[in-house]
């Protein structure tokens, strides 16, 4: 029984301290994206580099992209296509997260939780700007060198499930041409 309460010890400990470290990413990394938001001296170019520096930074996005397609697509596509693919993709999630951001001046973000299942680490955080405020969970795994986001989900609305819906959509009236995704990615 000793042994026992000294291992659940451990393991709580060792959560507590891995929470603490993804929030203290999360600050400083939410703080650095608020920045961004909030700079209204930088010119429209140099701000959208910021935003894909930041993405490029934050987002697991080879994750996300082909998680959006699915195995299937994936070992049936060339190589070449699959590097378009994941540039597209690169170049759409950045131009989304620009185009949120832009149209929420003079936001705050504030930590309310996180926890922890199956390795991926929850934030719970808020969003406020002026009298309104979202709820926003941010899933984020830990890559060995930092952490990563694989989704955002607003008010319930998961962006990854979105997508995939989305694209998964496009890939079925296409009868599966990642072709096909890449030419309405590069539209939308």
């Amino acid at each position: 029984m000793k042994y026992l309460t000294i291992l659940v010890s451990f393991i709580f400990s060792f959560s507590i301290l891995q929470a603490s470290e993804v929030s203290e990413w999360f600050e400083k990394e939410s703080n650095q994206f608020l920045e961004i938001m909030n700079n209204n001296e930088g010119t429209e170019s140099e701000n959208y580099e910021k935003y894909k520096s930041f993405v490029n930074k934050n987002f697991a996005i080879k994750s996300i992209a082909y998680g959006l397609i699915g195995e299937n697509i994936i070992k049936k596509s060339k190589d070449h296509e699959l590097s378009l693919y994941l540039e597209v993709f690169t170049d759409y999630l950045i131009k989304t997260i620009y185009k949120l951001a832009n149209s929420n001046s003079s936001s705050t973000i504030k930590l309310k939780d996180v926890d922890i299942k199956d390795d991926i680490y929850i934030i719970r955080s808020e969003i406020s700007f002026k009298k309104s405020s979202a709820n926003l969970y941010w899933k984020v795994i830990n890559t060995g060198s930092s952490y990563k986001i694989i989704d955002v989900i607003v008010e319930n609305t998961s962006y990854f499930v979105t997508k995939k819906s989305e694209f998964n959509k496009i890939l079925r009236k296409n009868r599966g041409s990642l072709e096909s995704l890449i030419i309405q990615i590069r539209k939308i």
